[in-house]
């Protein structure tokens, strides 16, 4: 938490008067930075940090995200220049020259190489590793069912990765839509550190799954982005960045970028109202508090690559040692491990989420019920897949059918959780819990808001019964939200313990299929199934928004990087 001085919170900054800082952003935020460790992190805050440090080998300029320009490439492979080969597995990337990270050691080939098999091998759980994993190495982790490396996986790697010449050839196992998409956020290209991984067969198991503190980037990093870090004060949950005067391109006009962890709105908002944070972020349902702050500029309605506000249910959790259960078992003081694999539990809370009064009353009507899985906007949404919609009747008839009779009279215990500072999240967790205990006063789900890295932590280790949560798009294709939410081995579907066979396959065929039209129907498919599966609740598909200070010039908003990219941004009146 951020302790605020007074002399910050005092007075606001007139309009009109001089940039605070010209040279330094101040970016207050909600959720720590987990680590600097780019093939590591995988949060909202960590991700957006390190797309300030490091590069990939392309990038989407300013608001586009239909389509990828060159960064560490020279050139982006399409079929048409031949750097993609006609069976659309091979993808040549040459390399641009003249490009150096932070310490001034020039950039290679041999960098791009070593940092896509690092992604891919290191491969945390709960990370990203999966995403170059599926569509080059064709698994979805580097360990088999046994939770131990995969034996010749970094033969593997070192065969669908090449150097060739000033080149890096990747070989796909079978054709991936998306591939290029996936590569600006999740491709990040960092410079060998000594006490990492050396790059050898021998020793990559070692790497694998390591603790985070046991990287050599986890504080510090080694890029070729526009910013380089100077300082992690952990303790002050405060980022310091600086500019890369080394920069290829243009050297950013900010020679500072600070980014602040403060969870609680109140002081955000005074942050914001003194002039001491160019940007900060806000919750929907805070939008009143901070629209007529004089000097501030309010930009709603931006397109939001989200699948936003989901509750999820656990159908294999980990009872031991865990309160989030209460008691473990079916006794009216908590709930078993398996309590969601009843289906009549999930169709009672469908029935029972008041969907039109959480648009109405915490989003005031912005946006519109989600119907699955992926948002509007993004290929694939189809409005016409069926939505559950509050009825309580229903949902009473499905909870007396549960569990052979026993809920009704039995009740339960459980948490819902969210990640700390995220309201509108809360709120449906409390909103969900109110009508529960309403409908039966048995039926307890009581709401615990947890800071973000532990939230992420709980996830990984089955823990988590009950939770609110999002997925911000990490490519702009509707396989990433889908394989997250419905897939074996996507995040949250894996940390939940659902699968369904028929699911991954539908997942498997639409994501190698070429032919738009052909994909289109494959999600309808996904979706209506996912409908019927109830895995998940859909509740809000809405905008993004974004409060800023109005001396902040060209602060571009791209939906797949929605806290912003600053190369370009400045202060000035």
């Amino acid at each position: 938490v951020i302790r605020v001085g007074l002399a910050l919170i005092l007075a606001a900054a007139p309009v009109g008067a001089a940039v605070k800082n010209p040279d330094t952003f101040v970016y207050a935020v909600v959720g720590d930075v987990t680590s600097l460790d780019p093939h590591w992190q995988y949060d909202g805050i960590s991700s957006f940090v390190a797309e300030q440090i490091y590069e990939g080998l392309v990038g989407f300029e300013g608001t586009q995200t239909d389509r990828v320009v060159p960064l560490l490439a020279s050139k982006v492979p399409t079929r048409a220049n031949g750097l993609i080969s006609k069976d659309g597995r091979t993808y040549t990337f040459p390399i641009r020259k003249g490009v150096v990270f932070h310490d001034g050691s020039p950039l290679s080939p041999g960098d791009i190489r070593y940092s896509l098999i690092r992604s891919m091998l290191q491969d945390r759980a709960g990370g990203h590793a999966w995403m170059l994993l599926d569509p080059i190495l064709g698994v979805s982790s580097s360990r088999g069912k046994d939770g131990k490396p995969i034996a010749d996986l970094h033969t593997r790697a070192a065969k669908a990765v090449r150097v060739k010449g000033n080149s890096v050839i990747i070989r796909l196992h079978k054709p991936f839509a998306p591939f290029l998409s996936m590569l600006p956020n999740y491709g990040l290209i960092v410079a060998k550190e000594s006490g990492d991984w050396d790059g050898s067969a021998a020793s990559w198991a070692k790497h694998n799954n390591a603790a985070k503190e046991d990287s050599a980037y986890f504080k510090k990093g080694n890029g070729t982005g526009p910013f380089k870090i100077d300082r992690w004060d952990q303790k002050n949950h405060t980022l310091y960045l600086s500019r890369n005067e080394k920069y290829w391109r243009t050297p950013a006009k900010l020679k500072r970028l600070i980014v602040k962890t403060v969870n609680e709105f109140g002081t955000r908002r005074l942050l914001l109202q003194g002039g001491d944070a160019d940007a900060i972020f806000v919750d929907r349902n805070y939008l009143p508090q901070v629209s007529k702050i004089p000097g501030v500029t309010v930009k709603d309605g931006l397109p939001f690559l989200e699948t936003h506000n989901t509750v999820t249910f656990g159908f294999k959790v980990n009872t031991n040692g865990n309160r989030l259960v209460g008691s473990g078992r079916l006794d009216g003081r908590g709930i078993p491990g398996d309590f969601f694999q009843d289906k009549d539990i999930r169709l009672g809370f469908a029935y029972a989420f008041p969907y039109k009064k959480y648009l109405a009353q915490v989003y005031r009507g912005a946006g519109s019920q989600a119907r699955g899985a992926i948002p509007r906007g993004v290929l694939g949404y189809d409005g016409s897949t069926p939505m559950y919609s509050q009825d309580l009747a229903k949902a009473e008839a499905h909870f007396k059918k549960a569990l052979g009779g026993k809920l009704w009279n039995k009740g339960f215990r459980l948490s819902c959780v969210f990640q700390q500072g995220k309201d509108t999240r809360g709120q449906a967790c409390r909103i969900l819990g109110g009508v529960l205990r309403r409908l039966n006063s048995k039926f307890v789900v009581e709401t615990r808001g947890i800071q973000w890295s532990s939230l992420l932590d709980l996830y990984t280790k089955r823990m988590i019964p009950l939770a609110c949560v999002r997925w911000g798009l990490d490519y702009p294709d509707p396989h990433n939200p889908v394989y997250a939410y419905l897939h074996s081995g996507g995040y949250y579907a894996k940390t939940q313990g659902y699968a369904n066979p028929k699911m991954d396959a539908l997942i498997n065929s639409a994501v190698t299929e070429t032919d738009v039209k052909k994909r289109k129907t494959l999600y309808s498919q996904i979706q209506r199934l996912a409908h019927e599966d109830v895995s998940v609740l859909y509740t809000v598909d809405t905008h993004d928004l974004r409060i800023v200070r109005d001396w902040v010039k060209d602060f571009d908003h791209n939906p797949i990087i929605p806290y912003g990219y600053f190369h370009k941004v400045y202060k000035g009146n």
